[in-house]
């Protein structure tokens, strides 16, 4: 059970860590394409996109938790009082 917990986590830590990281070196990427002469500053860009990447992750984690981040977001309108209450009134 801890194995499969273990990989569970890692997913969510990837999946947070992705984003900026992904955003950044798209935009790097492009940077890079537009000139040639711009590669320094690709990496630069690209290198603060992990680093922000891995900071993000890292954060989510240990104040929230993994499990409890993306439980917290698939579920939130489901949640709602408000909206259990008008899915209440409309079905009667």
């Amino acid at each position: 059970m801890k194995v499969f917990m273990f990989f569970i986590h890692t997913v969510y830590w990837l999946w947070l860590f992705i984003v900026p990281a992904g955003i950044l070196s798209f935009v790097a990427y492009l940077l890079y394409l537009k000139d040639v002469s711009n590669f320094a500053l690709a990496i630069i860009i690209a290198g603060s996109g992990i680093v922000l990447g891995i900071f993000f992750a890292e954060k989510v984690r240990k104040k929230y938790g993994l499990s409890n981040f993306f439980g917290g977001m698939a579920g939130r309108a489901d949640l709602d009082g408000k909206d259990i209450a008008a899915k209440n009134e409309e079905e009667k």
